[in-house]
């Protein structure tokens, strides 16, 4: 038998409210103000993953309403997702918004769009006596983009005065510090808001979050908090990786390693921390290295002191003494930088993180026959999961496509095969892969939503991607016209920064993942062979027996497709595959976007290795006379064979944005 189900393992937004913990004087604030006379608007804000999202889930899940408000069907919330929006136009918002309204309070569509259909659809519920709660999640995403004028946060401000309206918004600060334009900053529409701040859970609440869900699992960790709250301090984030950590080494009667649980606890945080600490001040950094090293705090750090306790990153102990909310944190962001990193760049060494090649898995794969290798079929539904298809599949795993019943919208479900269930190394493997995703944010990234176990089987639930992947657009059209070469590889070059950026590396970058959607904007999907950066522990891409494996189907000219896209670095068979990989890999994408052929090609995976090693691509304009100088350039440096002299993918970004303009791109 699997051992229990870890309670602990979501690093996503949580969408039951059985499984939200804390916040309790904040949801009687929030709910107080929404039940008054008129409701009244509150911007939610705190720093990233403190629980924002969960919240404003939280407060419009229908039995939350019944507890709170003393006549909750008088009450329609709207929930709006903003976080992957980021580039929205404004008529694209009005009509997305006003078909959230119409379908929450089940209202018939009245033909009217943009502003006029707001206005239609309010009236509506006016009849009826119903007040509109409009939930917006990441509402900074509005007010720092041109394309919301002054006029609109007006509009936006008149539904309040007019009608029963009112606002529920999340950002990472205060609102008017994050607007485009003063003109913004000092719109009227602010002043009708009350500012709830996230900051860590009180003592009692920290406690709860250890104790009872482990206690209901049969794995109680309350014996554990003292040591639990030193590692995480009350952040429920780190404090749910802890607790997982814990909940994982003691299931089915283990014992605690505490090197291994500061090494698990590490891989998971090290990208936040040294996110929280490039992003303090001077005196914050002060205030801190003199906790962490028992000295005083300076005077004039005073302030910053209290403004820390506060938010909860300090933590006093039973003696009175102050300390710094995690032992952990110094250790990592004060780690020396690996050799080769860029300015400013800080990466350990931490433990692998990387799945075996048979446990790759792409949204984007033909479907396989039904249940190959004797696997027990799965269940028709998942929690409030409903399984429609099967998408594709890997030696590990699964990919189906699935209704959300709640939320009413289609996504994909990775789901760990059966007979891994109970290799408990595999299923460790397959829930770091999620919690890597987990960490990432971005517009250009296929969305990790949540994660999950049903019957002791771990499963993830993604974005589910409508359209098709570039190795299908290659296929079926060739290639690409160069403002779309440079306005995808921009995109995708963005989406690799983000993954940089918290340390992760893709290290399988190639056309079959990355996925279009239906606007031909691009998400990288598939991080199943991703690990952090430096990771010198890694085992080698390949093993002597998969090598063997390859060569003998490959002899006769039938290429793995992975192998093309591959690295110089990752060819040579080195364990330190880094960004720059990444980047490479990209850049052979580009190049075969532009010309329709790749820049490195053999008659077996040896000669393709050794291209990738020493051969230099066709120039670019043999096969594409039009393609505008920038690309190319862009294309050859991100395929120089020296690591060091890549662009960064924000670089590349940049570079190919850049050619979007450039002289002859619009020709192209």
């Amino acid at each position: 038998m699997p051992g229990s189900a870890n309670p602990y393992l979501n690093r996503v937004a949580i969408h039951d409210p059985a499984q939200f913990y804390g916040r309790r004087k904040e949801i009687a604030r929030i709910f107080s103000r929404l039940g008054a006379g008129r409701p009244q608007s509150i911007a939610v804000v705190g720093d990233r993953r403190i629980g924002k999202s969960s919240l404003l889930n939280y407060l419009c899940a229908p039995e939350m309403r019944r507890r709170h408000l003393s006549r909750p069907e008088e009450y329609v919330f709207v929930f709006f997702d903003l976080q992957q929006r980021r580039r929205i136009r404004l008529e694209d918002f009005l009509d997305a918004w006003l078909t959230e309204i119409e379908r929450g309070a089940e209202l018939p569509p009245s033909g009217k769009r943009g502003f006029d259909g707001v206005h239609a659809a309010l009236d509506r519920l006016r009849a009826t006596h119903r007040k509109l709660i409009a939930v917006f999640d990441e509402f900074d995403i509005l007010t720092s983009n041109r394309a919301f004028s002054a006029d609109f946060f007006a509009f936006l401000r008149s539904l309040a005065n007019n009608y029963e309206v009112a606002y529920v918004t999340s950002s990472g600060r205060d609102l008017q510090e994050l607007c485009h334009a003063d003109q913004i900053a000092d719109s009227p529409f602010f002043n009708i808001f009350t500012n709830v701040y996230l900051r860590a859970f009180p003592d009692d609440e920290a406690l709860d979050l250890i104790a009872r869900p482990s206690e209901a699992a049969g794995v109680p960790l309350a014996p554990y908090a003292a040591d639990i709250r030193r590692l995480s301090g009350n952040f429920p984030f780190y404090l749910q990786i802890a607790c997982s950590i814990y909940f994982e080494q003691l299931q089915d009667g283990g014992s605690l390693d505490a090197s291994a649980i500061e090494e698990a606890f590490d891989d998971e945080v090290r990208g936040h921390f040294r996110y929280l600490w490039e992003r303090f001040s001077a005196d914050e950094r002060a205030v801190c290295q003199a906790l962490s090293s028992d000295q005083p705090v300076a005077r004039e750090h005073t302030y910053v002191f209290e403004d820390f306790k506060r938010a909860g990153y300090i933590a006093v102990e039973p003696d009175g003494r102050p300390r710094w909310f995690s032992s952990r944190f110094l250790p990592i962001t004060q780690r020396p930088a690996r050799s080769g990193a860029t300015a400013g760049e800080q990466v350990s060494v931490p433990p692998t993180l990387e799945l075996p090649l048979e446990g790759r898995l792409s949204l984007s794969e033909s479907c396989a026959p039904a249940w190959p290798d004797g696997d027990v079929e799965p269940p028709a539904r998942l929690g409030h999961f409903e399984l429609l298809e099967r998408l594709g599949g890997g030696g590990m795993g699964n990919v189906f496509l699935a209704r959300d019943a709640k939320l009413g919208r289609k996504v994909a479900i990775k789901l760990l095969k059966a007979r891994y269930v109970n290799q408990l190394e595999t299923r460790q493997r397959f829930l770091r892969e999620a919690r890597m995703a987990s960490n990432l944010n971005h517009p250009n990234i296929a969305t990790l939503y949540e994660i999950g176990e049903a019957d002791g089987a771990p499963y993830l639930v993604m974005e589910y991607v409508r359209g098709q992947t570039l190795a299908q657009r290659l296929r079926e059209g060739g290639r690409f016209a160069c403002p779309e070469v440079c306005r995808i590889g921009a995109q995708a070059a963005e989406g690799l920064a983000a993954a940089h950026a918290v340390g992760i590396v893709h290290r399988d970058i190639k056309p079959s993942n990355l996925q279009l959607d239906a606007q031909g904007n691009v998400r990288i999907i598939d991080f199943g062979l991703a690990k952090l950066a430096g990771d010198a522990r890694a085992p080698l891409l390949f093993s002597d027996e998969h090598l063997q494996a390859v060569s003998d189907i490959t002899e006769s000219g039938v290429l793995v497709g992975t192998v093309t896209y591959m690295s110089p670095e990752q060819a040579a068979n080195d364990a330190q595959a880094t960004f720059a990989s990444d980047v490479f890999s990209l850049g052979i994408v580009l190049y075969e976007m532009t010309t329709g052929r790749l820049p490195f090609e053999g008659k077996s995976y040896y000669e393709v290795l050794d291209a990738i090693l020493h051969a230099s691509p066709s120039p670019i304009r043999d096969w594409r006379p039009d393609a505008p100088p920038a690309l190319v350039n862009a294309i050859g440096a991100a395929l120089a064979k020296r690591q060091t002299d890549r662009p960064t993918a924000e670089a590349l970004a940049r570079l190919l944005r850049q050619a979007i303009h450039s002289p002859g791109a619009r020709m192209s």
